[in-house]
């Protein structure tokens, strides 16, 4: 459906009749309530919210001529197969001023199988934009919005076919995933005196830069680890790995936090040693 049926639909429907509309996140290669790739490949049901994403899988294709049934001609493809079932991800964060302006009542944003911090960055880039734009429709830039989605892991962008039907750009042939300069720091769960408890949900090291995603606020607050804290033994350690649920460790943050924050971590570029013999 593009923005013009979209408008007709608001301005036609029932008074008491609420309308959603999709704004971010993956694209079911099958029609809602229709996907049985998953179950039949994995015996877990999409329509059951256990979506194994056996669309996003690499496949090899063939085509078999109807006069040589069992004739398999493969499709050309690389060493990976093909992605031909996987799509792009919706992304309509340039398009919120159109959108608040339709008179939509709410906006999906698609979360299944996502991490915490996933649902964290792009629920409040999208809370912001729509605030933000609200407040003031002149100013409205939505890259700004744009750059914290961009940094959780995405199949590529896509509108799909809200600004256009014949729109091409909607498949991820290659099966990629961009985006992956950060991850998931960890999450505020307690605190001690000045100092904050973290579940982690990757490697910590003093000297990592974390970024606090502040609900409300599109700008995070960015700050390099200094000291981190055994949570059992209090003493002074250098880095911490997630090997057990529930991980957790202390350190100091630079700002007052609240209990479900979420920290991301920038990843370190990794660096190719040379030995000379």
């Amino acid at each position: 459906m593009n923005k013009e049926q979209i408008k007709e639909l608001v301005k036609n429907k029932a008074e008491d009749l609420e309308v959603e509309m999709f704004i971010h996140g993956a694209i079911c290669f099958g029609y809602s309530g229709r996907c049985f790739l998953s179950d039949f490949l994995a015996g877990r049901s999409a329509n059951l919210g256990d979506c194994a994403q056996s669309c996003r899988w690499a496949y090899n294709v063939y085509v078999e001529e109807t006069n040589k049934p069992g004739n398999l001609m493969p499709v050309e493809h690389d060493d990976k197969g093909t992605y031909i079932f996987s799509s792009k991800d919706m992304c309509l964060i340039k398009e919120i001023p159109e959108i608040c302006e339709m008179g939509v009542d709410s906006l999906k944003i698609e979360g299944r199988l996502k991490t915490k911090y996933y649902l964290a960055s792009v629920v409040n880039a999208y809370r912001n934009a729509i605030d933000d734009y609200f407040e003031n429709p002149k100013e409205y830039d939505y890259t700004k919005y744009l750059k914290e989605l961009e940094k959780t892991k995405t199949r590529g962008l896509t509108t799909f076919y809200f600004n256009d039907r014949n729109n091409k750009d909607i498949q991820e042939y290659e099966g990629k995933q961009y985006n992956l300069e950060y991850e998931f720091g960890g999450e505020v769960v307690d605190f001690e005196g000045e100092k904050t408890i973290i579940e982690i949900k990757n490697k910590l090291t003093v000297g990592d830069e974390l970024e606090i995603i502040i609900p409300g606020t599109i700008t995070p607050e960015k700050f390099t680890i200094q000291k981190l804290w055994n949570i059992e033994t209090n003493e002074e350690i250098q880095t911490i790995n997630p090997g057990k649920a529930g991980q957790k460790v202390k350190l100091v943050l630079p700002i007052k936090a609240e209990k479900n924050w979420i920290l991301r971590r920038k990843k370190k570029e990794k660096i190719l040693s040379f030995y000379i013999f």
